[in-house]
């Protein structure tokens, strides 16, 4: 017996979330992209902050998640710099993940341009609301 099929079902098969996850711990890294893929977002992962800032500028995805510390010569604090004086990438939603459970790091995030700050490990539910609550700024 198959199930009926509602038109929101059809939308979001006709387009999975476009998530880019930043994060130089590798493992962590695929395992913030299995996690994501199993909630039904299409991801990317990058390592540094160069790479993603360059997947970010051809891929304009909904969504991103961006640890703080990142090796190089820039870190997440640059790149949401960056992002939010790009009027082509302005409107992206940044997520912050931290190691430093720091209220000065939270506000210097904030102050970047990040929407929201988790500690890591994220939770399971911090995720689902970051992605429920860009379903419901699309659709209002």
């Amino acid at each position: 017996m198959t199930l009926p099929i509602s038109p929101e079902d059809n939308q979001a098969q006709a387009r999975r979330m476009r998530v880019i996850v930043i994060e130089d711990n590798e493992d962590l890294a695929k395992l913030f992209c299995d996690l994501l893929e199993v909630m039904g977002c299409a991801t990317q992962a990058a390592f540094n902050a160069r790479t993603a800032l360059e997947y970010i500028r051809s891929e304009l995805p909904d969504l991103v998640f961006c640890d703080l510390r990142l090796p190089g010569d820039k870190n997440g604090f640059d790149v949401a710099r960056e992002l939010r004086a790009d009027p082509a990438c302005a409107h992206i939603p940044l997520i912050a993940v931290t190691g430093f459970d720091d209220p000065v790091e939270h506000q210097r995030a904030r102050q970047a341009g990040f929407e929201q700050v988790f500690d890591k490990p994220v939770k399971f539910s911090q995720i689902q609301g970051v992605l429920n609550g860009y379903v419901k700024r699309v659709q209002a």
